[in-house]
C-alpha cells in the first residue's frame, strides 16, 4: 500500500460537529469516500470524505511533525 498525502490524518484527535467529545480518525476509505472516527467507548462513525473536513464537520487538530 503506497502512502499518500490522506495518511498523515490517521491517528489525529478531530472534534466532531454535534457530538461532546473527541475522536481519533481510525481509516480512510478513498475508494468508499468514508473517513472513520472512532469515539470513546469503541463506538466508531463513518463520515463522508473529504466533504466532511471541507465542511468543518470533522475539525482536526493536526500536529506538524
Amino acid at each position: 500500500m503506497a502512502w499518500s498525502n490522506e495518511t498523515f490524518l490517521i491517528g489525529e484527535k478531530v472534534k466532531v460537529e454535534g457530538e461532546k467529545g473527541f475522536g481519533v480518525i481510525t481509516r480512510i476509505d478513498i475508494e468508499r469516500g468514508l473517513v472513520y472516527v472512532l469515539f470513546k467507548r469503541m463506538r466508531e462513525e463513518a463520515y463522508p470524505y473529504p466533504e466532511a473536513i471541507e465542511q468543518h464537520i470533522l475539525k482536526t487538530e493536526l500536529h506538524q511533525k
